[in-house]
């Protein structure tokens, strides 16, 4: 059955994030996924497929990365704001002193 360009993108980041972890990694591993991919995904495109499906993959792969580093950087704000919160009656307790 052959697919529109967008199903097949929805198709081929579904099969990427059923992968292990370890598999999708880096851009490589994009690419030589999107090659596998491309013998089984049925769409029309006027440029390289397995290209296509590789740069789907890709920004993918930075999305998930640039998500994971947000997510990294506000637990260290929040952790932050956390031991501010601890300090806060400590200080309160040397001024009544």
């Amino acid at each position: 059955m052959e697919l529109s360009k967008q199903e097949a993108e929805a198709e081929a980041i579904r099969r990427w994030y059923r992968l292990p972890a370890h598999q999708r990694q880096t851009c490589e591993d994009a690419e030589a996924y999107a090659v596998r991919l491309d013998q089984v995904l049925d769409f029309k495109s006027v440029t390289n497929r397995a290209r296509l499906i590789g740069a789907w993959l890709i920004r993918e792969l930075f999305r998930a990365k640039a998500a994971e580093a947000n997510d990294e950087i506000e637990a260290f704000h929040q952790a932050l704001h956390d031991d501010d919160a601890l300090e806060m009656p400590l200080e309160a307790d040397d001024k009544a002193a």
